[in-house]
């Protein structure tokens, strides 16, 4: 039996009179991998923020080595060697690659791998990791915000591993990568395994965790309810922990009527990253757009969305061009949800009637007043319709789960009629119930004969949500296919 470097024990946690944690166990070996797996809200995030000292438990107890310790702040944290890589990166983007893995240790004394870098020091090391560890290719001296969202989190692991931590703990790594960047993390995981770090690992991609995973505990509602070496569980175990019940349906699609031409794009180039790509989206169609990070999937529906701006070719909707701005495109009705909600879609420190009216505010004014009764009462109509799980219109969106501000971005488009919606990640970093009733509300708008394009880096969520499906690779089309006889394998070997 491998060597015990972790334990927390009866740990409970309270904001006000809210129970949180009610009395959660867990314990981690030295060299293992344990999975902490659970729904948006069953706990995962404030356990690990209880470890790394950003929360305090109202009771309990953590133990390192045998030996009881007071996490109280993330310094001390760091010290004890808890190093932790968020769902929600926390790079600066105006610093590049090299700056922000050793931000804060630029001048730095002790013991940690690169302490007391200089600049040249800095981007040699970070090449050194991002290159040969990481097997990442990239500038490591072009500012962050110039690079890829995959990027930006190849960084933010290439952080972690700088400081030779023993415990790292990490909240979803692998949502924005690609395939390839997935193993070569897991390779990195491999290899830090056998050289004794211990990893707990929190994932919404439950094929991973039973890829990667030694052990696998589940949390519900605040309580552990299942735990178990990995070998022991399957998909069926894993989803019965998480929701207290069988999800028969993973991808619930509804049969809708495919009406007339909504959006078409003929031979459109921003020249930069794609060029003369063509597609029409129908009324009560789900397009999906696939392809490896930087073929230009996420340009191309950026670009409709006025973000970016076309150089050549031309967008219709309903048969009339449009000015390409973010105005012109939300007058012809076109909405777009990002990948990154919490840094392009949401207003964090607005409530969420706020952020689910910003789009239609002409509909709630009345003398250039905004009716708050009016728009509170409509974002109370939303919360219910779309079972959004919050304490009113009143809540903050920073407070809300991640599905549930997913749901909330969708009612924002859905108010504002939109009726072409551009989804990016629509999926990315919630749980797998919370999957499903953001499937159910997609489904429930190509009902009302709106047009929806996705853009994801999961091949089986578009085989599963999407009528047909655009393949890119290196900025260009290569392949159109029907989603109901596509394979993942077929995707890949066209995107590859």
């Amino acid at each position: 039996m491998k060597e015990v470097v972790l334990e927390m024990k009866d740990i409970h946690k309270s904001f006000g009179s809210v129970k949180v944690l009610k009395g959660v166990d867990l314990t981690l070996r030295r060299g293992e991998v344990l999975g902490l797996i659970g729904e948006n809200g069953a706990g995962k995030s404030t356990m690990i923020k209880i470890l790394c000292g950003i929360y305090k438990a109202t009771s309990g107890e953590i133990r390192m080595h045998g030996k009881k310790v007071d996490i109280s702040d993330a310094q001390t944290a760091r010290k004890l060697g808890i190093s932790t890589i968020y769902q929600e990166l926390s790079v600066v983007p105006e610093l590049n690659a090299a700056q922000n893995i050793f931000l804060n240790r630029e001048q730095a004394r002790g013991k940690g791998l690169f302490a007391g870098l200089k600049e040249k020091e800095m981007e040699k090391a970070a090449e050194d990791i991002l290159s040969g560890q990481l097997k990442v290719q990239m500038d490591v001296r072009v500012p962050l915000k110039r690079v890829p969202l995959a990027q930006k989190q190849m960084v933010e692991i290439a952080r972690t591993v700088s400081v030779d931590a023993r415990i790292i703990i990490m909240d979803e790594p692998t949502a924005s990568l690609q395939a390839a960047e997935r193993e070569q993390l897991f390779r990195v995981i491999g290899e830090l395994k056998a050289k004794g770090c211990s990893m707990i690992f929190i994932s919404h991609h439950l094929e991973e965790l039973l890829e990667i995973c030694d052990t696998i505990s589940i949390l519900r509602d605040g309580q552990k309810v299942d735990e178990g070496p990995t070998a022991e569980f399957g998909m069926e175990r894993i989803i019965s922990g998480m929701v207290g019940k069988e999800l028969k349906n993973k991808y619930p699609k509804r049969k809708s009527q495919i009406g007339e031409v909504l959006l078409q794009a003929e031979k459109i180039s921003d020249g930069k990253v794609f060029e003369d790509i063509s597609f029409t989206l129908h009324q009560g169609e789900i397009l999906g757009i696939v392809g490896l990070e930087g073929c230009g999937k996420n340009e191309v529906i950026r670009t409709l969305f006025g973000e970016r701006k076309l150089k050549s070719g031309s967008i219709q909707v309903k048969g009339k061009p449009y000015p390409n701005t973010i105005c012109g495109a939300m007058e012809a009705d076109i909405g777009f949800l990002p990948a990154e909600r919490k840094v392009e879609g949401l207003f964090l420190k607005q409530d969420l009637a706020w952020n689910m009216s910003i789009a239609s505010l002409e509909k709630l004014c009345r003398y250039r007043t905004i009716r708050r009764t009016q728009e509170n009462q409509t974002a109370g109509d939303f919360i219910k319709r779309l079972n959004i799980k919050c304490s009113g219109s009143a809540q903050r969106i920073a407070s809300l789960s991640g599905g549930n501000q997913q749901k909330v971005m969708l009612s924002r488009w859905i108010l504002a009629d939109a009726q072409v919606l551009l989804l990016e990640e629509p999926t990315r970093g919630i749980d797998i119930h919370a999957k499903t009733e953001v499937y159910e509300t997609i489904g429930a708008c190509v009902a009302e004969k709106k047009g929806v394009i996705v853009v994801s880096s999961e091949e089986e969520e578009v085989i599963g949500i999407c009528d047909r499906i655009l393949v890119m690779k290196h900025g260009k089309a290569v392949a159109e296919l029907e989603a109901a006889k596509a394979t993942a394998e077929e995707i890949k070997q066209y995107a590859v």
